[in-house]
């Protein structure tokens, strides 16, 4: 019952880190500078009060589940690992640029911050199937 509710917990987790990840990527990369400061200032509180929390959950949960179930060793699991780490660095660097653009709203990110969404999207897709299929 236990594995359950850490692994329901995760899961609910790691969906509303990468909704907020996904609200992010929309805002750098396709919002015009005009109306930029205005919709930054309003997803900066919830990314800090939302987003940030469920990251610290998904990584506090996976790991546990990792952890007691003995899953760290195996190869699926590093790679998951090393990818939901790229995931964490890119919340990182979105947060970032999400400041520096509520400072100044016609300061444009590099690409690799802008190209977001599709690299959000194509992670939580490799992460999916290595999670439920376990290839290694």
């Amino acid at each position: 019952m236990l594995y359950f509710v850490i692994k329901s917990l995760h899961i609910v987790s790691d969906i509303v880190w990468v909704g907020g990840m996904l609200v992010n990527a929309f805002v750098i990369a396709m919002v015009p500078p005009t109306i930029r400061s205005g919709v930054v200032a309003a997803v900066r509180p919830f990314d800090r009060r939302v987003t940030t929390i469920a990251e610290g959950g998904a990584w506090l949960f996976g790991i546990i589940l990792a952890v007691w179930y003995g899953w760290y060793a195996t190869g699926w699991f590093g790679f998951k690992f090393l990818i939901v780490a790229m995931l964490s660095a890119l919340h990182g660097m979105q947060a970032a640029w999400l400041r520096r653009m509520e400072a100044d709203p016609h300061l444009d990110p590099p690409a690799f911050v802008r190209v977001g969404m599709p690299v959000v999207l194509v992670s939580v897709v490799a992460i999916v199937f290595l999670a439920v299929v376990k290839p290694f």
